[in-house]
């Protein structure tokens, strides 16, 4: 992550600087606005990108700065400027789905590192997992890999100066409460009314990997009953194509078209998230897809899992990626419901058979 320093300047702006980018500075009239709005234009003055942010939190603006090494200069607009038209990215950090609980466990002492509390350890080592931030073992021990979970749990919901790796009761009652607000659900049209299937679609938010942000949404008889955030391809590859233009081992996310839905595999018995993994960027489960329609494509085991590997190397080869266990336990429950066979992947390119 780059440090981007933020400071008042002799003639009463604010000034963002980020030191590690030569000519990456700016400045507002206030620290909101030294934080927003802001435009990434290539050494012609071309603009390249549009990015407004969603709030203006110093750590996610060093999250998106950080994702265009290459950039010569980033320009952030000031209030009443004409900005360039074009397609506008919002930048947000990853939804998180979090489980709601009508009797959430109760803590009695400060959990840090080394301490013994197995019991509340294991319960916090299981519930971290939902909420995508821990791989390891539910063992009791306050380690490295959960020392390290709960620091990035803290500066997800408190920023990155307060992630001290303590859970105290501030955090631990973020940790069994819905922390971060709902994501707008948009429109759906209805489908036809003997119809089950799953719809992945992308948005024009991109969160603080560098991933647009996709949402997979599942539909009953036609009609739409809930939805998930997803991801599919590495960052530097986001190019959203047809089936018989997108290449074998490109690395992008998955074609549009109709695929069909394999059977969860486990790796480690049904329901297991917290047992064997298939291999390190799968996780405990996974689900294969088989393109069908139209036409053909060289893209192959093609799958939907967890974004297991997220933290070191966040995104996909091409699969479909779930952020969290959460959100793949709601698409368990989707498949167990009606059995939905087909995926229509739709990216707005014309090619995405109807339902």
């Amino acid at each position: 992550m780059r440090q981007v320093v933020i400071y008042p300047g002799e003639d009463g702006y604010w000034v963002a600087e980020c030191p590690s980018l030569l000519g990456c500075i700016s400045q507002g009239k206030t620290r909101q606005e030294a934080v927003t709005n802001i435009k990434e234009a290539d050494e012609d003055d071309q603009v390249v990108e549009i990015v407004s942010m969603a709030n203006n939190d110093i750590d996610h603006l060093s999250d998106l700065v950080s994702q265009h090494p290459k950039a010569s200069r980033f320009e952030i607009a000031e209030p009443g400027t004409p900005i360039p038209a074009g397609e506008r990215i919002e930048f947000a950090v990853r939804d998180r789905l979090i489980p709601k609980y009508t009797n959430p466990p109760s803590l009695n002492r400060i959990l840090k590192k080394g301490c013994e509390d197995g019991e509340g350890i294991k319960v916090m080592q299981l519930q971290l997992p939902d909420l995508g931030y821990y791989s390891g073992p539910i063992d009791g021990n306050f380690g490295r890999g959960t020392d390290g979970a709960v620091k990035d749990f803290q500066a997800r919901v408190f920023g990155i100066a307060e992630a001290d790796g303590k859970v105290g009761p501030r955090t631990w009652k973020s940790l069994f409460s819905k922390a971060f607000p709902d994501t707008p659900v948009p429109q759906h049209p209805e489908g036809p009314a003997d119809k089950n299937y799953l719809r992945l679609t992308k948005t024009n938010r991109r969160d603080e990997r560098g991933l647009i942000v996709l949402e997979l949404a599942y539909f009953k008889n036609g009609k739409f009953q809930g939805s998930i955030p997803a991801c599919s391809g590495i960052r530097g590859k986001q190019h959203f194509r047809k089936g018989k233009d997108n290449r074998s081992k490109s690395m992008e996310p998955l074609p549009e078209g109709r695929w069909y839905v394999g059977d969860m595999l486990w790796a480690d018995g049904k329901d297991n998230y917290t047992g064997h993994i298939w291999k390190r960027g799968l996780g405990p489960v996974k689900i294969y897809l088989d393109y069908k329609q139209p036409g053909t494509t060289q893209r192959t085991f093609i799958e939907i899992h967890l974004d297991w590997n997220r933290k070191h190397s966040p995104g996909t080869a091409g699969c479909v990626g779930i952020h969290t266990v959460v959100g793949f336990k709601k698409l368990a429950t989707w498949l167990r419901d009606t059995d939905p066979r087909d995926l229509f992947v739709d990216w707005g390119l014309g090619t995405c058979p109807d339902p």
